[in-house]
């Protein structure tokens, strides 16, 4: 049997052992607040981040909007300025304008109306022929009021593409009447049924008029009656 000595140093252990145990789990428990504290702090850091971050982005948002706004106003301003030297109202000079550019086609040659008195007819400039041959296709165009130089012609295998500079338009305080003159650079594209030989394609401009030979890939075969 073991004496009350003993007995009492046994208890003694376990108590320190017991305290021992309960300093580890409060370590621990410390520890691991600590963590969550930091990861909370990380937390909030990267919330007020993104915070700052989005409201930057509104800032700029409504900048932008501001820009675009002090543009329109202005554009407002000078249209109707003009509007008031040319002694029409803010529409009809947009709508003369948007008249103005389409019959000028300083994109693309395109069609538009002519009118004088009572007679109306749609034209497409420059006036284009295409003649169509056994063995080559003949594009004869209309372009007055140009110098050579100031042609550019692109030809593929089914297709020809005409650009021309005609002079600017007169820059002065008059209105256009009636306008069938073509200003500014234009173009025309043409598309072919048949594919050409590109490299023996021949060009000549005379007399205010463009001819293009295009010498067919393929000649076109001739049915033959049978007697």
């Amino acid at each position: 049997m073991k004496s009350e000595f003993e007995e009492s140093d046994e208890l003694t252990k376990k108590m320190h052992v017991s305290k021992s145990g309960k300093k580890d789990v409060s370590d621990t428990l410390n520890k691991a607040k600590s963590e969550a504290s930091e990861k909370t702090e990380d937390l909030k850091h990267g919330i007020n981040k993104t915070k700052d971050k989005a409201s930057e982005k509104t800032e700029d948002l409504k900048q932008g909007l501001n820009d675009v706004k002090q543009d329109i106003l202005a554009e407002k301003e000078k249209l109707e300025k003009e509007s008031e030297k040319e002694g029409v109202t803010p529409a009809e000079k947009v709508l003369n304008d948007i008249i103005s550019r389409f019959k000028q086609g300083a994109n693309s040659f395109t069609d538009y109306a002519i009118e004088s008195g009572n007679k109306k007819e749609t034209l497409v400039t420059p006036l284009v022929d295409v003649i169509n041959r056994n063995d080559s296709i003949t594009l004869i165009i209309d372009i007055p009021n140009v110098n050579k130089e100031d042609i550019d012609i692109g030809i593929s295998k089914n297709s020809v593409d005409i650009e021309a500079k005609f002079k600017d338009e007169p820059d002065d305080d008059g209105n256009f009447i009636q306008k069938e003159r073509n200003y500014g650079t234009v173009h025309r594209k043409i598309s072919l049924n048949t594919e050409i030989k590109v490299k023996e394609s021949k060009a000549k401009y005379e007399n205010c008029t463009l001819t293009i030979e295009l010498p067919k890939l393929v000649e076109d075969v001739t049915k033959m009656n049978i007697d």
